[in-house]
């Protein structure tokens, strides 16, 4: 690839040095004056203007194709909790040896003071870079003397190797936006797929020919200068249960797709399914690593032991794998140390792990091949457009007496036949063969499930003494897992335990099942509490749901313009009876409850009994499916608003 850019680059040059003047318009200062949290009342800083403008040209020091990235931004900071917008990071990126890197940052602040614009400019020793990782570094810097209603300018210029992909130009952000502008200047021999994301429709979109832009292999040639524009954009709000941002946010971007070589054949960069899978089997590092099935030869007798059908061999060598290869928290798509190292270092990235279990579920006549996903933070991958470099993980599927099943290895806690909430990111690629490659969905078939169990007795003098069982499955399982292994020690999460729950002094607590992952995780409280001023000598009141009441509604937007991705199914049950003290009646009590969203996709129940001396309380709250889509948006956020209410009854109660 590198080759055939670096030749091309010999033969074409800009027609003249790229310049630009700064696009930003006049500094109104009216903009001062105007009062911007009218636009959105919630938003701390807002984007008046900002241009972006990406190029090629050819660099006599690189000796190579680059790509301009040229980026205008002017903000008003509207309160103390906006000032964060002054504190710029531009990542950079490694591709094989050439890093990317900025040059002509300028910045300035400028602030309006008894009827003057003062101006403080960012000075160079503010600018800083910090390596974060191998491939990756951070250019930093903060804009001076922040205040309320401050405005900030700022300009970069970011040259890049990366012709292939350019950098994606996001319309949308945490701030909500005036005016945002891409621009781009395209040579007429390259040919890119231009990618439009997001929900937000485009204010104007403009296209023009600049005559004699490039020259190449000393004939000038023509470019093409789109222009898209977006207006009066929303700030975009992230909210629970959903994908990663940029999934949704309104965003523009651009992918070589084929070089149109005048003097010769046509260059084709777009590859087919057919060449992806075809490189991935050949490379050492992917195909090469399962086709090792002669690394489990001396020790799969032992791991399969005396098991017989191959669901329990499965289940073996899927367990072994976890257990003896810990994960270094290293995404990977390709095997980092390979299989033989990883078995004998007993750690590894994301692929060692996973090739492990598919060469090991071979060598054992199982059917299993690889899955290239991308992680839910990762975005979901383009399906139009075939790329790797949409996918940074793979993991496992084995075929089962007529059964898929999707397994990762790597992952602490995660029960045979499941994926963690990293890896449920839509569909990922199963890699059959070089010549086979096919979608499959990343789901969970069990659901996120909770089951509480409240067995309580209240006596005369107002105080409840009693026991918590919760029985947890699915993902809820993998969280609850998961927040124990982050305690040093048992002791510290029963002592995390007491402090965290407020509503209730926790006694002790008792778990079963840690590290048995084909049976529910099950935790038990034991727990005494007080009712304080709501028990009295003539009356009390009581409410049954003190452990795990939803309080807080997780949906709050006025309207959301991405789906509700849960990860999987969620249902959560109570079981509550509590005894009472005697000489006292029921006088009020919460109605019984049933409510549904259309066609069963959400289900409440509450049901209540009080007989006697008892309490009885049941009620479930079933989401019958991971995804919810915009429409049902609204319908959901009822429910749970709903549901919030319904369980903040009381009981009351009235002495006989």
């Amino acid at each position: 690839m590198k080759s055939i850019l670096l030749g091309l680059g010999m033969l074409c040059a800009c027609l003249m040095g790229y310049t630009q003047e700064n696009p930003l318009p006049k500094l109104d200062v009216g903009l001062f004056l105007t009062d911007h949290k009218q636009i959105d009342t919630s938003a701390h800083a807002i984007v008046i203007y900002e241009h972006g403008r990406t190029d090629l040209e050819y660099s006599e020091s690189d000796r190579g194709m680059r790509v301009v990235h040229s980026t205008y931004v002017r903000i008003k900071i509207l309160d103390k909790e906006g000032a964060n917008a002054a504190n710029v990071t531009i990542p950079l990126y490694k591709y094989g040896p050439d890093m990317e890197y900025v040059r002509e940052i300028q910045g300035k602040t400028i602030n309006f003071d008894n009827g003057k614009l003062i101006t403080d400019e960012l000075k160079k020793e503010a600018i800083f870079t910090e390596k974060a990782s191998q491939y990756n570094q951070l250019v930093k810097f903060t804009l001076p003397n922040i205040k309320d209603n401050s405005i900030i300018e700022y300009s970069y210029r970011l040259y890049s190797p990366a012709i292939r992909t350019y950098r994606t130009w996001y319309f949308q952000s945490e701030f909500p936006k005036i005016h945002s502008e891409y621009v781009s200047i395209i040579p007429a021999t390259f040919d890119y797929n231009i990618n439009l994301k997001g929900f937000l429709s485009l204010t104007d979109r403009k296209s023009e020919v600049l005559y004699k832009h490039f020259l190449l292999n000393g004939v000038r040639q023509d470019c093409s200068k789109f222009t898209y524009t977006m207006k009066d954009i929303p700030a975009f709000k992230e909210e629970d249960y959903m994908l990663a941002p940029i999934n949704y946010i309104s965003s523009i971007n651009y992918e070589l797709r084929t070089y149109l070589d005048p003097n010769g054949p046509h260059t084709n960069f777009a590859k087919k399914w057919s060449d992806i899978d075809q490189d991935l089997m050949q490379d050492k590092e992917f195909g090469g690593q399962i086709k090792n099935k002669s690394a489990f030869k001396d020790i799969l007798p032992e791991i399969i032991g005396n098991k017989e059908s191959a669901l329990d061999k499965a289940k073996a060598i899927y367990y072994y794998i976890q257990k003896n290869i810990v994960w270094n928290h290293i995404i990977g798509k390709f095997s980092e140390v390979g299989i033989k190292k990883a078995l004998e270092t007993k750690k590894g990235n994301i692929g060692d792990i996973n090739f492990s279990l598919i060469a090991a579920l071979n060598a054992a006549e199982i059917e299993a091949f690889p899955v290239i996903i991308s992680t839910r933070q990762n975005g979901m991958p383009n399906y139009l457009y075939p790329s790797m470099s949409d996918f940074n993980a793979v993991i496992c599927l084995a075929k089962i007496d007529g059964k898929d099943y999707l397994l990762d290895a790597s992952k602490k806690f995660l029960p045979f036949g499941e994926l963690s909430i990293e890896s449920i990111n839509d569909r990922g690629r199963v890699i059959y063969s070089k010549n086979q490659s096919d979608w499959i969905d990343l789901k969970n078939v069990v659901p996120a499930k909770k089951s509480i169990n409240i067995l309580g007795q209240l006596d005369s003098t107002g105080k409840i003494t009693g026991t918590i069982r919760v029985l947890y499955s699915g993902l809820d399982a993998l969280f609850k897992r998961r927040e124990i292994d982050e305690y040093n020690s048992f002791e510290e999460y029963e002592e995390g335990i007491m402090e965290k729950i407020s509503s209730m002094r926790v006694l002790g607590v008792k778990i079963e099942n840690l590290e048995n992952l084909d049976k529910d995780f099950i935790e038990t409280l034991s727990f005494e509490m007080d009712l304080r001023d709501n028990y009295k000598e003539a009356n009390f009141l009581l409410n049954p749901t003190f452990y795990e009441r939803t309080t807080k509604n997780p949906f709050k937007l006025e309207e959301r313009t991405y789906h509700v991705d849960l990860g999987a199914p969620q249902l959560e049950s109570f079981n509550i009876s509590i005894s009472l003290p005697k000489g006292f009646v029921n006088s009020s009590k919460p109605k019984d409850t049933s409510m549904a969203l259309p066609e069963g996709t959400a289900k409440y129940i509450f049901k209540s009994l009080v007989n006697e001396d008892l309490l009885m309380v049941q009620q479930s709250i079933a989401l019958n499916k991971a995804i919810y889509n915009q429409e049902e948006y609204f319908h959901l956020k009822e429910f749970f608003a709903r549901i919030i209410q319904q369980q903040m009854t009381d009981f009351q109660f009235k002495k006989i």
